[in-house]
Order: structure tokens, then C-alpha cells, then sequence
């Protein structure tokens, strides 16, 4: 238990959340600004495409997971760049191989924040950028050169984006939770009633009801439907890792003492699954992201603190190691 007190306390990051009580909108009609940092954030490349196949691939530092595009290709964001698993074989990114913080793939491609490459010239961090390419170029939405999102998550389908803003911006004036449903022209700040936990540890959207969000923590799985403004409590109150919405159902991975469980929850009624999972995956070496094919729910990708990868194809009954 100690251990795995300590090993929470690393994956949970305390976020200070001061100025939650108001409701702000934040209305930046700044496109002329917005449109020449797209222009200048298209990094377009000759080669038609970026990834090389690799054979001993080495994943560390991974920030995100997600199916980019709508296909039936697992992307994850680490510390340098992308790496994309598809038809059994890893890829890993020979340009553009960025530190892509709060990464969230969505139908049209992903969106994210985070660091430039180094000897890059782009200026650090990237703020708010969106690829349609699979990275090959990506543009500059917002607070370019100023801000970086760990906390991020974005609509597959409706593209709505949230963050957990930790201090003020030119556009964000305080801490908190904000939305935007423009790609970064306005945002409003969520008043977040109801949500009590100190820590977190990741936050995610629904893919198609922009006015559904979710936080996992400390204190279990606070779910909002009305944009943030209030929050309610639909877990024990145990440490939550990690979780995804699916269309219907909520997966989450929870730290319960003795034994830690992957729950699928059905939205409707709250009514809880136990989906199996290897034995390498415990308190010790919880879930860190989870990530479910938009084309075939049953198959869901998992990756753990130290960085293993497993996948199942049927809803847990069976799993392999990616990695």
C-alpha cells in the first residue's frame, strides 16, 4: 500500500483550481492574429509521409494514446513525437518529433500542446495546435509561444476542446476548467460545483455530446453534464487513473484497495462491468490512458505507468502485448 501511495502520488498531479466559483466567457475575436499563425504553423513537407517502420521500438514518456483520423491506427504521443502501431507493426516519426503534451485524437486528426523538437524554430510551447495529416503539418490555434496543456481533452466527433487552464493567460485570465467550441476564439470558463477532490489525473469528453466531461482523481470519477458547471460524483470514491467515453459507456481504471479494476459503466444507468485485465497491470503498474477504436469498440488500447501497451479485441476477454 505504501508503494502504491507513492506511485499515485507521482500520476496524480495536484492542480490548483482558484477562481472556479465564476462563470467567464473569454470572447478574443482576434482573426487576423489566429489566421496568419495558421499560416505560418503549416509545416508542409515534401514527403508524403513521416513515419518509418521500426522493428525494436523503444516507447517511453508516452502522453496520450487515441485512434487519429478514424482509422484503425493507434497513435501515441511521447516525448519525441509520434509512434503509430497499424497492421501489427510499430512506426515511429522521422520529422516533426515534438514533446505533444494533453495529445487527443479526433476523427478530422488530433489536437495537442506541448514543446518543440529541439534545434526546432518554432517557439516553446506550442499553446493549442491541431494536425489533419498525422502530423506531417499542424496548425497554430492559440497562445502560441505561450502556454502548454497538460490537461486536455477534445470531442472525436464534435470537436468541442476543454482544458485545465494551471495559471493566466493573454486569453485565459485565471485558473480553471474552460471550453471552447471554436478551436480557441472564445472560451468559457466552467464553474466546476461540485467537484472535490485536491488531485487529478486525467480529464476526457464525450465524443459526440460536447456537454459531457469527466475527471478522474483522487476521489473517484466526477462526471458533468451541462459543460462543467456542475459535477457529480458516479464512482466509489476511490483513485481513479484513467478513463474514456465510448458512445454509450464510460471505461475507467480504478485503484481499489487489494484489488484495482477496469470498469465499463453504462452512461444510462451507472450500472458497472468488471472487464478483465493482465496480471502485470495492478497498483503497482496502474493504467494510465486507455483508448477504444471509434470503428470497433471492443477493441480497447491500455498503457500503464511503466509504459507497457496492451490491446484486447473482445471487451477484455483476451489481451495482447503490443509493447
Amino acid at each position: 500500500m505504501k508503494l502504491k501511495k507513492s506511485i499515485i502520488t507521482i500520476v496524480l498531479c495536484s492542480v490548483v483550481l482558484t477562481a472556479c466559483g465564476g462563470n467567464e466567457n473569454e470572447n478574443n475575436n482576434q482573426n487576423k492574429q489566429k489566421t496568419t499563425e495558421q499560416n505560418e504553423g503549416k509545416q508542409a513537407l515534401n514527403s508524403s509521409e513521416i513515419f518509418e517502420e521500426a522493428d525494436d521500438v523503444k516507447i517511453e514518456h508516452i502522453h496520450g494514446i487515441g485512434y487519429v483520423g478514424n482509422e484503425n491506427e493507434l497513435y501515441l504521443a511521447t516525448h519525441h513525437g509520434l509512434v503509430k502501431y497499424a497492421g501489427g507493426k510499430w512506426y515511429t516519426s522521422i520529422k516533426n518529433k515534438h514533446d505533444y503534451m494533453g495529445f487527443q485524437a479526433t476523427k478530422e486528426g488530433f489536437y495537442s500542446s506541448g514543446h518543440p523538437e529541439p534545434g526546432s524554430d518554432l517557439k516553446n510551447p506550442l499553446g493549442l495546435i491541431k494536425s489533419t495529416d498525422t502530423g506531417k503539418s499542424f496548425q497554430k490555434l492559440t497562445l502560441y509561444g505561450e502556454t502548454d496543456f497538460h490537461y486536455l481533452a477534445a470531442g472525436y466527433n464534435s470537436n468541442i476542446i476543454y482544458v485545465l487552464n494551471q495559471e493566466p493567460n493573454s486569453k485565459l485570465k485565471s485558473s480553471g476548467l474552460f471550453y471552447t467550441e471554436d478551436e480557441g476564439e472564445n472560451w468559457t470558463q466552467s464553474k466546476m460545483q461540485g467537484f472535490t477532490a485536491s488531485s487529478i489525473g486525467n480529464i476526457a469528453t464525450h465524443p459526440d455530446k460536447s456537454n459531457i466531461i469527466g475527471i478522474s482523481s483522487d476521489k473517484g470519477v466526477f462526471i458533468s453534464d451541462n459543460h462543467g458547471e456542475i459535477f457529480k460524483l458516479i464512482s466509489k470514491a476511490n483513485q481513479i487513473t484513467a478513463l474514456e467515453f465510448q458512445e454509450n459507456s464510460l471505461l475507467y481504471y480504478s485503484l481499489e484497495t487489494g484489488s484495482p479494476v477496469l470498469y465499463k459503466q453504462d452512461l444510462s444507468n451507472q450500472k458497472n462491468i468488471e472487464l478483465n485485465t493482465p496480471s502485470d497491470i495492478n497498483g503497482e503498474n496502474p493504467i494510465m490512458f486507455i483508448a477504444s477504436n471509434p470503428k470497433k469498440r471492443d477493441e480497447i488500447t491500455v498503457v500503464t505507468y511503466k509504459n507497457d501497451i496492451y490491446q484486447t479485441s473482445d471487451n477484455g476477454a483476451t489481451w495482447k502485448t503490443l509493447k
